[in-house]
């Protein structure tokens, strides 16, 4: 049993960064040298900056501040950098190659920059804020990316036409309502050097759909929901691009638009949970409900490797699309043999069972968990489960347990998780083997299941306060 952490990402499309820059070697200390990096906004004025420092036969990378002498390695280094200018509202990317050979200086300036122009055709419509992103990123994969985003208008790149540099770009509309409207994100990649300039129309048929709905009853309140993409073709460039984050009260009903390939999405409100990448084809819509009853255990099965057993990657409380997280966590695990505690620990929010238990040998064992959501908003569901798997163990093989998780899904439920009063509620059963503060909830549903297979192993699974009845 796992407990994972992540953090949900940022809304932001990357902007461009490269600039050819110049090198003044002078004397210095044998084996080292300094390297000062001017940033200069669009009147040329110095402007407070971080640069990204990759020296490309060592790998140190490191970040350095603008416009300050800073003690480096001799050495090739790869740079890059955004910054805003002076005005407050030009957005600025760069980088360049340099080698440093004593005291080293080289410049990023603004002056050079030249517009980046990106929009959607057809567009949107009106009623959208919209921004303008750019990355400039070195084609070995270094990690020395950096990016930003402006308005329309405000967003200048240095170009530079060094192979060993590209640039991504992108754009995103988002409504200017905070109940409803889609959400737009688009991006391309320019390989093989930096332009002098960008004027794009990224065109709507690029896009995928994915039609979101969130209910609220595990959750409740805002929830904060991150898309995370891997576009088609694996750019890890375009890949800064594909970021969009958006915050909607629970429940709610929304589309994002975004470059077909590969996505992850997340929601955090009370709770957090996440999923993996799935692929996500152009011209197609996708349908994702989140939040829906049941939040109950789900995830890897246990598994023993030669006389250890090992509790695996399971969640006691996996939303039914969103299968990781439920970091707010808290409970126990035990492991019993012939009468016998074999091992038994108390977890909190985030934390892992800990050891991995000895098994003494062949026989029947029985893994009890329990789990439990606390400090939660009144009326929150799945705020406890419990899950007991009975299995046979062949202490001569490392295997999967030989037994299975429950899922419930409770049919015509209401957005809030809830089922009409007097009205019949059927509980569809998925069987697995992989490894609100709200004042109109009432009454609330506990479901448990036992499963037993032909070999006599069994689990049992229980949920309190698995759905609402209004």
């Amino acid at each position: 049993m796992r407990r994972t952490t992540a953090a949900a990402g940022v809304v932001a499309v990357l902007g461009p960064l490269l600039l050819a820059g110049v090198g003044a070697p002078a004397a210095s200390a044998a084996g080292g040298g300094s390297l000062t990096v001017r940033t200069l906004d669009r009147s040329g004025k110095p402007v407070s900056a971080q640069v990204a420092v990759y020296n490309t036969r060592t790998n140190d990378f490191r970040y350095i501040d603008g416009n300050k002498k800073t003690s480096l390695p001799k050495g090739s280094y790869e740079l890059a950098t955004s910054f805003t200018g002076g005005n407050g509202e030009d957005g600025i990317v760069g980088g360049h190659s340099v080698k440093v050979s004593g005291a080293t200086a080289t410049t990023f300036d603004a002056r050079k920059g030249r517009p980046v122009k990106v929009s959607i055709g057809p567009a949107p419509g009106g009623g959208y804020d919209r921004s303008v992103s750019a990355a400039v990123c070195a084609t070995d994969n270094s990690p020395g990316t950096m990016s930003t985003s402006a308005a329309p208008g405000d967003l200048y790149v240095i170009p530079n036409s060094s192979k060993a540099y590209e640039l991504a770009y992108g754009t995103t509309y988002t409504p200017r309502s905070t109940t409803g409207g889609d959400f737009w994100l688009a991006s391309a990649t320019h390989s093989r050097g930096v332009p002098s300039g960008v004027s794009a129309t990224l065109r709507t048929s690029g896009l995928t759909t994915l039609k979101v709905y969130a209910r609220s009853g595990p959750d409740s309140g805002q929830a904060r929901f991150s898309f995370n993409g891997e576009p088609t073709g694996g750019s890890n460039c375009s890949s800064s691009m594909d970021v969009l984050d958006l915050q909607r009260d629970l429940p709610n009903s929304f589309s994002v638009h975004v470059p077909a390939g590969q996505w992850s999405v997340g929601q955090q409100g009370n709770d957090f949970v996440y999923d993996g990448f799935h692929p996500y084809a152009a011209g197609k819509t996708t349908a994702l409900t989140l939040g829906h009853a049941v939040w109950g255990p789900g995830g890897q099965l246990s598994y023993t490797w030669y006389d250890q057993l090992y509790f695996g990657n399971d969640n006691p409380f996996a939303d039914p699309t969103l299968t990781a997280g439920g970091v707010l966590a808290a409970g126990t695990v035990k492991l019993t043999h012939a009468g016998r505690a074999l091992y038994s620990h108390k977890y909190g929010p985030s934390q892992e069972p800990g050891a991995q238990p000895r098994i003494p040998g062949s026989g029947w064992y029985t893994i009890t968990e329990t789990g439990h959501r606390d400090h939660l908003p009144a009326g929150l569901l799945s705020t406890s489960s419990s899950l007991s798997l009975h299995f046979y163990a062949d202490a001569g093989r490392n295997q999967q347990i030989r037994a299975y998780i429950t899922r419930f899904s409770p049919e015509a439920l209401n957005s809030r998780n809830q089922a009409a009063s007097g009205s019949t509620t059927t509980i569809d059963l998925g069987m697995r083997r992989d490894g609100t503060g709200d004042s109109t909830i009432g009454r609330r549903v506990g479901l448990r299941s036992t499963v037993t297979d032909t070999h006599g192993d069994s689990s049992t699974t229980t949920v309190h306060n698995a759905y609402a009845v209004s």
